[in-house]
């Protein structure tokens, strides 16, 4: 019988293992992706705001970041709809690094938008959105100050939450279960680099961030059970 036990323990932990190989070698954010949509209160990153900032970008740059053409990919998920008075309803953005590069992106987490300019760069999400955001027109040859530059490693992932009384739904027909929410990341301009020290020539530059527009799939925001 003790054998017979002592077989069973062993395959339960070669399952495991080939279970987390698996979910490794299928991607890197598929462990806590399964993680945190099996438990509540679980996200599958650390928060976008503790990423490092981007210090002296004038030396200190990935030159496989900075060739990355497309890097960057996001995901929205957004919690039900509560059916309280004092509920609060929860988008959650997941920004991901898909290349093997340091890619640095804008980022203020007091400045994502709801909504959508067409020109501003930054982290925000729309509601109801009918098609594709454009790409926005470069405001000048500006420079990003260090605070709203963040660092995202090779494939990592940050999360962004944003929060809303149910007596402030940021579109109307939330409450009825017929809203979509995505998320989308936009840089204008690479960033021009402040050199601290005149007396050397800085490596590079520009600041090196991604010019472009980044969506996710939109995404219905569901009711709560009983709604």
């Amino acid at each position: 019988m003790s054998i017979f036990r002592r077989s069973n323990n062993t395959n339960l932990l070669v399952g495991i293992f080939l279970l987390l190989l698996l979910a490794v070698f299928a991607g890197p954010g598929t462990l806590p992706r399964l993680i945190s949509s099996l438990v509540p209160n679980i996200d599958e990153s650390i928060p976008c705001a503790w990423l490092r900032q981007g210090i002296n970008r004038a030396e200190h740059q990935s030159l496989i970041g900075r060739a990355a053409a497309s890097p960057l990919a996001l995901r929205v998920r957004p919690s039900p709809v509560p059916n309280t008075p004092d509920g609060i309803l929860t988008i959650t953005i997941i920004v991901t690094n898909t290349s093997i590069g340091t890619v640095a992106i804008v980022y203020d987490p007091d400045q994502v938008r709801i909504g959508d300019d067409g020109v501003t760069s930054g982290l925000g999400v729309v509601f109801n959105s009918p098609g594709p955001l454009p790409v926005g027109v470069s405001q000048g040859a500006g420079s990003y100050p260090e605070s709203e530059i963040r660092l995202l490693g090779p494939r990592q992932s940050c999360v962004h939450k944003l929060e809303f009384p149910i007596t402030q739904l940021p579109a109307t027909n939330i409450a009825t279960g017929s809203a979509t929410v995505k998320a989308y990341y936009r840089n204008t301009n690479r960033g021009i680099v402040q050199n601290i020290n005149p007396q050397a020539t800085p490596v590079y530059t520009d600041q090196g961030l991604w010019v472009g527009v980044v969506e996710s799939e939109s995404v219905p925001i569901p009711l709560s059970a009983g709604t």
